[in-house]
């Protein structure tokens, strides 16, 4: 229990209620300005107004506030009872809702920055491969003229009947 909107927005941040029974009518603040402040601070906790002097006016305003129902006093007991238990669940719901739903945008997210990354590796991977390619073609050329000068060196070899010295080494080794 509460003896003010401020003291009762205070229990609210320590003690996240399921549910909040707040009169209409309150020292200091009004209800409807608890019920603005109450929905800055938690918009999952259910809140039933209550009034003793019911207007159609206060009670529509306390709905579009995000009032989740509006009782005129006296109330019965049992009604109350089973208002508070409906929406303790709701809120229960509400808040387990909320919660996986942070955790899947989390996860989404993690997953969009592990995709991006892998989109990094995948475009360095493919540039490697290009650079590769074009690395290999004039290797594969100058490997097949240094093929040609080792066969015509031979040719030469045999034709004057000596060596030819380092550079058949050299060619070996190139």
């Amino acid at each position: 229990c509460a003896e003010n909107v401020d003291q009762g927005i205070s229990m609210l941040r320590e003690m996240r209620p399921d549910v909040v029974i707040m009169d209409i009518r309150m020292p200091g603040k009004s209800g409807i300005q608890g019920l603005r402040e109450l929905r800055q601070v938690d918009k999952q906790t259910a809140v039933v107004m209550l009034t003793g002097f019911g207007a159609l006016e206060t009670a529509q305003e306390a709905l579009r506030l995000g009032a989740n129902d509006y009782i005129n006093k006296p109330f019965d007991t049992s009604e109350m009872m089973d208002i508070v238990d409906r929406f303790a669940r709701q809120s229960r719901v509400e808040r387990r809702r909320a919660r996986v739903v942070k955790e899947l945008q989390e996860m989404n997210s993690r997953l969009m920055e592990d995709v991006a990354n892998k989109d990094h590796l995948a475009t360095l991977g493919q540039s490697s491969a290009e650079f590769a390619h074009d690395l290999r073609n004039p290797l594969m050329i100058v490997r097949g003229y240094v093929d040609l000068l080792n066969e015509q060196l031979e040719e030469a070899r045999v034709m004057i009947g000596g060596e030819c010295g380092e550079v058949s080494n050299y060619l070996t080794i190139i």
